[in-house]
């Protein structure tokens, strides 16, 4: 269920409110507008609006963008709109995505505020596992969406959609339906799809207790996997680290743990890894573009950064 005093119990459970000045990022649909709402009801709270304009949907678009100017203008807040006309492409929503998060970032910065609040509610989370199943995952892909990353939070993750269209008609609400959210040419609506067909509100609600779990889990693979490289690097400073091949070997499963260790350094052919462990002292490995390399020398790896990209840090 959900209710302004559910909603700010969560929030504050989360974040800390005193003193801070968020957007919210509106984009006409029920979500957001839901989201909004809620946000009009705390006090003392700084807010302004986020609402960017893709005019992909034409006349559906600019109704989006007058109703929550109409919406704002009722409750004096301040709306920032953005205009962009995107060509058509295969990867429309994608390059959409990337431009809206772009000046998110920028409006955050010059206006000195501390967080943009999206409308990602609990099925947009299990949407997303799926999603990144169909494509290949670890549990990193499978734990859903976070409540926060760096200036981005989704208060509405703990909601269904069930919950959010109660809301809506409860509060008389209006919104702007999404017409290319039943377009499905984007695999996402057809998960959607079979989602709503195979799954009732309380089966949601299950998933979500599981999502729960394996974000603990996934705090602990990390947890974990930090007390394992202090276990594998023997020796560390500003241009190489030193990688004790013995206590390489005795990992299992050595691949999760090699794909693990070495991916942020942009090593993921994990064959290309075992082999290096595995041969004579002089052989070397270079990772993807080339940014770093692995050199065997006797029982140890060296992993440096090649000299072309010395100048940034290497952690």
């Amino acid at each position: 269920m959900l209710n302004f005093k559910i909603f700010l119990k969560n929030l504050k459970d989360k974040i800390d409110l005193k003193k801070k000045k968020l957007f919210i990022a509106v984009s006409g649909g029920v979500d957001s507008l839901v989201l909004l709402d809620l946000f009009f009801r705390i006090k003392d709270l700084k807010i302004e609006v986020l609402h960017c304009n893709f005019k992909l949907r034409g006349a559906e678009s600019e109704e989006a963008e007058n109703l929550i100017k109409t919406i704002c203008k009722k409750h004096k807040i301040i709306l920032h709109t953005k205009s962009f006309n995107l060509r058509k492409k295969s990867s429309q929503q994608i390059f959409a995505r990337k431009l809206r998060y772009l000046w998110f970032k920028k409006m955050l910065k010059t206006n000195y505020f501390n967080y943009i609040a999206l409308g990602h509610h609990l099925n947009d989370s299990i949407e997303t596992i799926f999603l990144n199943l169909i494509r290949g995952t670890g549990i990193k892909g499978i734990k859903g969406i976070g409540f926060k990353k760096k200036y981005l939070i989704r208060p509405l993750l703990d909601f269904t959609k069930t919950d959010i269209l109660s809301y809506a008609k409860n509060n008389k609400i209006s919104w702007i339906e999404d017409s290319s959210n039943i377009n499905e040419k984007f695999l996402r609506n057809k998960i959607r799809k079979i989602l709503n067909k195979l799954l009732n509100n309380e089966a949601y609600l299950g998933i979500k207790t599981s999502v729960q779990i394996l974000k603990d889990e996934y705090l602990m693979i990390n947890n974990h996997l930090n007390l394992i490289k202090k276990y594998i690097f023997l020796k560390k400073n500003s241009t190489e680290k030193i990688l004790s091949v013995k206590n390489l070997l005795n990992l299992n499963p050595i691949k999760s743990y090699l794909y693990k260790i070495l991916k942020y350094y942009y090593f993921n052919n994990i064959r290309t890894l075992i082999q290096i462990i595995i041969s004579k002292s002089g052989k070397k490995i270079n990772s993807k573009k080339s940014y770093f390399s692995i050199k065997k020398k006797k029982k140890h790896l060296i992993l440096y950064r090649n000299k072309k990209y010395e100048q940034k840090n290497f952690s």
